[in-house]
């Protein structure tokens, strides 16, 4: 294999933009062209690794499905296709299943995003490949919701590493639910289920997907996971100021959709118009987390025709705390993909919001996976010399 050349902050970006700004749509004319480039240049494990660390190597699969890199059998793309299937078909069975115990015993859940986004829209030629199901339940019913996963075969200390089960310390666990920035959800919910149909790729997944896969018994396993949410709120709840939504805002603002033969409750398509961009501000101005897979259900709400731009405005003025995340995660997807949304706010009364933890700016940077070092130079210098400032990007 012929060296690889670090990664430039061009690059990047290129790799995102060209993948994100035609999803779920082909890539055409300069895209393709940029596309191609960077698998030449770095190959197609690089590409692969990077935008799945960025949770959109999905994307590439719509965006780029013309690419011999893409299609290739013996690449990763390929094997995140087929993963990506049998994961699909396993998370639509299983809230199918959800829906059906929870209902049995009066619990309300809400499903959203993943599989049940895609049945919402009517996508699914592209697999989200979640990793995992996000279910939401009404505070008063979490204990209830917890009890009943329980008796579903979850567990809440099953982590895979190296291909490997292991059992996750209760203190670890109790730690994290009760951090900050855990608030809002509980530690995953996990257990394992054969996949005899995978098991032609078990060494393959195994090798690229060793946080997902095992071998128990000398029987490939998938680890099948919940994130089980219990507020929409980050950090806290609202604190008397009225600055935040309380649950009845999405609780009585669902969707019901058939998946499996199954009636399904999921977040309607105006509360994911200001549920997502939030999510996506948070995640990666205060979560430091790189993961812009929200950027993809954004654009197929947009795509759709879902994305209620004027629903998530009258959210941002009814309840400041949201108006710094969504004006400038929204803006960031302007930026990125090309999308001209315009939400049409007042910049700089958003930059003066008082909302707590919440305004600290442009989040475009972050979305694209660089940072900016400013030196100011000169300062000390005499009257006649002038000042200057050394910008570098990383």
């Amino acid at each position: 294999m012929k060296d690889l050349k670090p990664w430039s902050v061009a690059e990047r970006i290129d790799l995102v933009r060209t993948t994100l700004k035609s999803f779920p749509d082909v890539a055409q004319g300069a895209d393709r062209e940029r596309f191609r480039r960077l698998l030449e240049n770095f190959g197609v494990e690089a590409v692969f690794d990077y935008l799945r660390s960025r949770g959109i190597a999905h994307a590439a699969l719509a965006a780029h499905s013309w690419s011999p890199g893409i299609t290739d059998m013996e690449g990763p793309f390929w094997l995140f296709r087929q993963f990506g299937l049998a994961v699909q078909e396993t998370h639509r069975r299983e809230v199918a299943h959800l829906a059906e115990s929870f209902a049995r015993q009066g619990i309300p859940l809400i499903a959203y995003k993943g599989v049940v986004l895609e049945a919402l829209l009517s996508s699914t030629d592209t697999p989200s490949c979640s990793a995992d199901i996000d279910i939401l339940v009404p505070k008063a019913e979490l204990s209830r919701a917890k009890e009943m996963f329980e008796k579903l075969g979850y567990v809440s200390d099953l982590r895979i590493h190296a291909g490997r089960p292991r059992k996750i310390p209760p203190q670890v666990t109790a730690m994290t639910e009760g951090s900050i920035y855990s608030f809002g959800q509980c530690v995953p919910l996990d257990r394992l289920i054969p996949v005899p149909e995978l098991a032609p790729l078990g060494a393959r997944l195994l090798r690229y997907f060793p946080e997902r896969f095992c071998l128990v018994a000398g029987q490939l396993q998938m680890k099948l996971s919940i994130d089980l949410h219990y507020t929409l709120n980050h950090l806290s709840d609202d604190i008397g100021t009225r600055v935040k939504p309380s649950e009845e805002v999405w609780l009585e603002d669902t969707e019901s959709l058939e998946i499996e033969g199954v009636a399904v409750e999921t977040l309607s398509h105006r509360v994911l118009s200001w549920v997502l961009p939030h999510r996506l501000y948070v995640d990666s101005m205060l979560l430091n987390d790189g993961s812009i897979r929200a950027l993809c259900h954004l654009k197929l709400l947009r795509h759709y025709g879902k994305l209620d731009v004027q629903h998530a405005k009258d959210i941002s003025q009814r309840y400041p705390y949201l108006a710094p995340s969504i004006y400038y995660a929204l803006r960031a997807m302007d930026q990125i993909c090309e999308t001209d949304i315009r939400l049409e706010a007042d910049p700089e009364k958003v930059r003066k919001s008082s909302a707590p933890l919440m305004n600290v700016g442009d989040c475009l940077p972050a979305m694209l996976d660089f940072g900016l070092d400013v030196e100011l130079i000169g300062l000390n210098s005499s009257a006649g010399d002038e000042e200057q400032v050394a910008v570098r990007l990383h």
